[in-house]
């Protein structure tokens, strides 16, 4: 591993936007390589057993974009549109899963931005997956015995992203 810092990979940490206005799918090559950054996310003694669900049949996006939508107060659309839901589960037994998972939405969020794919982490996740519904989901995938962490939603962005204001006085150094 090279030493010192790669600026290109802290501007791209530093400018990440989440997005919430989409206007088409990603191609399946830049879809592959957002995944592939996910699964090579660190985790909890290397245990990698963090799933990712994709769903791109707009049928079955409209079901769980509603399920979402009923798990939330606002009247609005959970995933804004997005044509690519990705849900990322971890097992029930996992002390560590709901971290794991945290990062391998952050990994993917990172890499959809450097793809110049939009992104946005949807929450109510965990919430979908233990109502009825969402059980039906789980055995259909054999994932039974695993707890919903988040939605990672992906698609062509509708919008440019304003830069990130960061509030100040967040950091204390105590030397």
């Amino acid at each position: 591993m090279e030493s010192g810092i790669k600026m290109d990979t802290v501007e791209l940490l530093k400018t990440r936007r989440s997005c919430r206005k989409f206007v088409g799918q990603v191609s399946d090559e830049k879809l592959q390589a957002i995944i592939d950054c996910g699964l090579n996310a660190p985790s909890a003694h290397n245990g990698q057993d963090v799933i990712i669900v994709v769903v791109q049949d707009p049928e079955t996006v409209k079901t769980f974009n509603d399920l979402n939508k009923s798990f939330w107060e606002a009247n609005a659309d959970p995933f804004y549109g997005a044509p690519t839901v990705c849900f990322i589960f971890a097992p029930e037994s996992n002390l560590n899963g709901f971290k794991d998972g945290s990062l391998v939405i952050g990994a993917m969020q990172a890499a959809a931005w450097a793809l110049g794919v939009g992104s946005c982490w949807i929450n109510r996740c965990t919430e979908m997956f233990e109502c009825d519904e969402g059980k039906f989901y789980l055995e259909k995938w054999g994932l039974e015995n695993y707890i919903g962490i988040g939605c990672c939603i992906l698609g062509q962005p509708g919008q440019v992203m304003p830069p990130k204001v960061i509030k100040p006085n967040r950091v204390i150094f105590d030397k």
